[in-house]
């Protein structure tokens, strides 16, 4: 890249409001970049079903063998190579994709956080992936956040521990909406 773009990230467990969160700038004229669709490509191409589980696997996997900053690379080529100047990326879930972001663009993260009990009864109106229980909501959770993870799989709670800007998501959307507005006129 020889103009470094605006990149805005977004962190948080799932169910937290990222999505949204990233709908919204979009909404507002940025390009959204999804890093779990660089993901699910790939499943299909694999010929393997796009759960939760598989793709954190696959992440893993990626980030083992390619680098931790692998899916934020990706993301970066993409950005570039269609000469984007502002853009918002939905799920960064491991510290080497800030660090990737931050060395190639001018890079700020959002965190976005909702209380475990809203985020599941969020996750469970929705027909995603898989059906969630609460057993396997708390099993892929606890994941997504870290616990058990090496340097290079899920560390979604480091994320957050870096992250420029927090918004609190519990409430309704227009709510979220307007916390989100305040951030974005601080950008």
């Amino acid at each position: 890249m020889t103009q470094k773009s605006t990149v805005i990230g977004i962190t948080g467990p799932f169910g937290s409001g990222k999505s949204t969160a990233a709908a919204f700038f979009e909404s507002k004229g940025f390009y959204k970049i999804t890093l779990s669709s660089f993901l699910e490509e790939a499943l299909r191409r694999q010929g393997k079903k796009i759960t939760r589980k598989n793709l954190q696997d696959l992440g893993n996997l990626w980030r083992s063998q390619k680098g931790s900053g692998i899916l934020a690379s990706k993301a970066l080529e993409f950005i570039s190579k269609d000469n984007i100047s502002n853009a918002v990326i939905d799920g960064i879930r491991n510290i080497g994709e800030i660090e990737q972001f931050k060395k190639n663009s001018d890079f700020k993260l959002i965190a976005i956080l909702a209380n475990r009990n809203v985020r599941l009864e969020r996750l469970q109106k929705i027909k995603r992936r898989e059906n969630l229980t609460r057993q396997l909501f708390d099993k892929l959770d606890y994941r997504d956040l870290g616990v058990g993870e090496k340097e290079t799989g899920l560390q979604v709670a480091v994320c957050l521990s870096v992250s420029d800007y927090f918004i609190l998501n519990n409430g309704g959307k227009k709510e979220f909406e307007d916390r989100i507005k305040e951030i974005l006129n601080k950008l």
